[in-house]
């Protein structure tokens, strides 16, 4: 059979450029769990990873389906993905235990069904396992009957047509919005896609699906909003704990558990309002090698009850209350979080108590900017559903992010009309300030050019100003020049830091006490007459405070007051109290 491998890989790479291609449409129709609007990107990313990393060479049938499966956990995203990626999983264990032939083959498919179903804590009929069952069923039933594998992928994917078109009457929330499960659907293209290349017949919705998509517009799901706020995914490499007791450490924290995988690494996905907790539990059995968190609450009000028509971007650099984030729907690309093995997401599966105990450990921290996958499904997601997209990323001298954003976007091809990337130039609480006005511009019904330019005044208006409690980090990371730095420890200083205007880190004064460095800070800020305030911390919320009413008694201005992003704590270290703020625009 090895030398079909070839053709079933071809296959199997039509069947997921047919997922892909039909990411909108399954989008669209996405009500179930959660009307996030995002099974189509997630099948996607699934798909994408597919062809990605199955490179196309010889392979032998086992190979080849152990390259597909572990190529779809690196993918998998939503329940829909990691149901999918469990069942390609148990493909390849599956066919371990048969001959290498067209028996095993659709045996193996067969018995990846039932691994699928125990992958869920509570599977339901009516999703994407049913139209998997019912196709992997017939693929055997007519390979017994019939003993060719062309004639037994063509009944099949009869049968799962069927399927699909019943997922509708399963379930009670499909059958009121008068639609068929987004997963099963995403499911059905993909073996579509594999039936077409390999018997050489053509890829079509079934009929009475097209003629109800071309009638019926999907914009008023009826659903609840999401009962757990994150979508949750992580990836351990050798763990040492069963799958069964991982499912019952784990069902607690939330709902929509599903674990994929093997003894050699576990991908477990879990929508809770804990993700901290998750990977805190999980980091006890092994390397964690993998995570993402997507905000489900976001996703589902920005498509059941979006707030404007351009989307406001940022990176977890700019320091915003949480629930302002939430409230004016702005999108955050999380920064990756590095300490040692460890890997975290900024603000998601890091927080201030862990970023305290670690930077108390004086353990070696660094950041790194998002994934491109991270990149990719926000930009996935946010497609067709914005006018516009402004994206505020951190300033480039400090970060990667602005420059990686502009090459996906590239990339893909997206148009300059449609999405800009601005580098903010700033970093912490004085970009989460820009990001603030760009979100009260878009309200406001500013024009699209009208906010762009609008924007790129307000950086040359805004500051920031940094007691640092330690400078080592700094010097550490070069974010201050070394002699400086070196000679500022020397002498016992304590160091004030700000930007450039190039948005580069830089010394500007040093002081024999922080409690001294604020005071010239707030001296400073005042004959500045800023428009507005921000104020975060390292740990040091009570010596934040105290300094925040200081400076309102000062300005006059009310400021907020915010935890430091993981990323400024690693830069700046414990106890740094940071001042941003805008400036009037002068008067002509």
């Amino acid at each position: 059979m090895e030398s079909e491998s070839k053709r079933l890989l071809q296959s199997m790479l039509n069947g997921a450029a047919e997922v892909i291609s039909k990411k909108d449409e399954l989008n669209r129709i996405n009500v179930f769990p959660v009307a996030d609007g995002d099974t189509g990107s997630n099948l996607a990313s699934l798909m994408q990873a597919i062809i990605d990393h199955v490179s196309p060479r010889e392979y032998s049938t086992k190979e080849l389906l152990e390259e597909v499966a572990s190529a779809a956990l690196i993918g998998a995203r939503g329940n829909s993905g990691m149901i999918f990626a469990q069942y390609l999983t148990a493909v390849a264990e599956s066919y371990h235990h048969f001959e290498s032939t067209f028996d095993g083959l659709v045996q193996a498919f067969q018995k990846a069904v039932h691994k699928a179903y125990d992958a869920l804590l509570d599977p339901k009929e009516g999703t994407i396992l049913s139209v998997m069952k019912a196709w992997s069923e017939a693929l055997a039933g007519t390979y017994e009957q019939e003993g060719s594998f062309h004639k037994s992928l063509l009944n099949a994917q009869i049968v799962a047509e069927k399927a699909l078109i019943n997922t509708e009457f399963q379930m009670p929330i499909l059958r009121k919005n008068r639609l068929v499960d987004s997963g099963a659907k995403g499911f059905y293209y993909f073996i579509a896609g594999l039936t077409n290349a390999y018997c050489g017949g053509t890829v079509s919705a079934p009929i009475s699906l097209v003629e109800k998509e071309q009638t019926e517009e999907h914009v008023h799901f009826e659903t609840s909003e999401p009962v757990y706020r994150y979508c949750s995914e992580f990836i351990i490499k050798k763990a040492a704990i069963s799958h069964q007791n991982l499912r019952e450490l784990l069902a607690p924290k939330g709902d929509s558990l599903v674990i994929a995988g093997n003894e050699t690494q576990i991908k477990i996905h879990i929508h809770t309002n804990e993700p901290q907790e998750v990977l805190k539990m999980l980091a006890e059995f092994g390397v964690m090698t993998y995570q993402k968190v997507d905000d489900m609450r976001l996703q589902y009000e920005v498509t059941k009850n979006p707030r404007a028509k351009i989307a406001i971007v940022t990176d977890s650099i700019a320091d915003l209350p949480e629930a302002f984030l939430l409230e004016h729907q702005v999108h955050v690309l999380p920064m990756n979080i590095l300490a040692g093995e460890e890997n975290f997401l900024d603000k998601l599966t890091i927080g201030p108590a862990l970023m305290q105990g670690k930077l108390a450990q004086q353990q070696r921290m660094s950041t790194a900017q998002p994934t491109i996958r991270t990149v990719d499904a926000l930009l996935s997601f946010l497609e067709n559903k914005y006018e516009h997209v402004l994206v505020i990323a951190v300033s480039a001298k400090l970060s990667g992010t602005f420059q990686l954003i502009k090459q996906r976007i590239k990339a893909r091809d997206l148009s300059a009309d449609w999405i800009r990337v601005v580098d903010s130039r700033l970093n912490s609480v004085a970009q989460g300030l820009l990001v603030k006005q760009a979100v009260e511009l878009v309200e406001s019904g500013e024009t699209w050019e009208g906010i762009s330019w609008k924007i790129e005044q307000l950086i040359e208006r805004a500051f920031i100003y940094v007691a640092v409690a330690d400078l080592s980090p700094m010097v550490q990371s070069g974010r201050i020049p070394r002699i400086l730095g070196k000679l500022a420890q020397k002498l016992s200083l304590f160091p004030i830091v700000s930007l450039d205007e190039s948005g580069d880190g830089k010394l500007i004064g040093v002081s024999f006490s922080q409690k001294q460095s604020m005071k010239k800070i707030i001296k400073k800020v005042s004959k500045l007459q800023p428009k507005e305030l921000a104020i975060t911390h390292v740990s040091s919320e009570r010596d934040a405070e105290i300094w925040q009413k200081q400076l309102e008694k000062k300005t006059g201005k009310t400021s907020y007051l915010v935890d430091s992003s993981a990323a400024i704590a690693i830069s700046a270290g414990l106890g740094s109290v940071a001042v941003a703020g805008i400036k009037k625009e002068e008067t002509k």
